[in-house]
């Protein structure tokens, strides 16, 4: 793929695009040129996102799906295949929220919620895609993980297990998919600013409330990155410039140095 062919022709899927990082990688994508279409379960805000990113001149289109439901990613690869006949980029950003809380006491359907949501979606959005990529000879695949999936952090057991699960994918989809010329890596924030970061906290405290516990905020506080900065490290993955870099996971934003500062912060 040659930085021409991605200006003018390339066309790319966000997963989760109606807000949040979803929404900043789309909008940096779509600056770029080609075609981006953005999903989301949500069918009125990725309306909106993509109605916000074609005032800013993108070709973008919008399509309802709930991802974690294979039979819709099917039919909305199928109608990406139709429309453009072609997928270079596929970027998976879905995550969803779970509710935090202890191991004893999580409910089977949080877990069961959280493997739907963060780890089926990856693999039926990828599947779907290398359907259409494999013939070709080409394509990008960028996963969203988390420092949450490389060490663990208390109450968000759910999260992490997701997160640290698409990272092994990741790497197996780069090794079975390298004959192919198809190339997989994986982002690991370790925090975006924004609503869902917001709810987060909140839903935290409250945790730790309930358990007659306080949240041990670091000092000084991390620095969460913005939506677009992670849209910028999608953008030179999906470019020729990383055409070397292929199976990795690439550790962004303000993090913990090591698995154990997770629970002592003064190491």
């Amino acid at each position: 793929m040659t930085q021409e062919i991605a200006r003018t022709g390339r066309v790319v899927l966000v997963t989760g695009a109606g807000r949040g990082a979803g929404l900043g990688i789309a909008t940096v994508l779509a600056a770029e040129g080609g075609h981006v279409v953005i999903c989301d379960i949500d069918g009125a805000a990725v309306e909106n996102a993509a109605a916000r990113l074609r005032e800013q001149g993108g070709k973008v289109r919008a399509l309802a799906c709930d991802v974690s439901d294979e039979n819709a990613v099917d039919g909305m690869m199928a109608e990406i295949g139709r429309l453009h006949g072609r997928l270079d980029v596929l970027v998976n950003a879905v995550a969803g929220l779970d509710p935090p809380g202890p191991i004893a006491g999580m409910a089977t359907k949080d877990w069961h919620h959280a493997l739907r949501t963060n780890l089926d979606s990856v693999m039926f959005c990828t599947r779907a895609a290398l359907r259409l990529m494999i013939p070709r000879r080409s394509g990008v695949i960028v996963n969203i993980a988390s420092i949450n999936g490389m060490r663990g952090f208390p109450q968000r057991s759910a999260y992490g297990a997701t997160k640290a699960a698409i990272i092994n994918f990741t790497q197996t989809t780069a090794m079975e998919n390298r004959k192919h010329n198809i190339r997989a890596n994986c982002l690991a924030p370790g925090g975006v600013a924004g609503e869902r970061m917001k709810i987060l906290g909140t839903l935290m405290a409250e945790a730790a409330a309930e358990n007659g516990g306080a949240i041990d905020y670091p000092d000084p506080p991390r620095q969460l990155l913005e939506p677009e900065a992670v849209g910028r490290y999608v953008a030179w993955l999906a470019s020729d410039a990383s055409r070397d870099v292929n199976g990795q996971v690439l550790v962004i934003g303000d993090t913990d140095r090591s698995p154990l500062q997770a629970l002592f912060p003064d190491l």
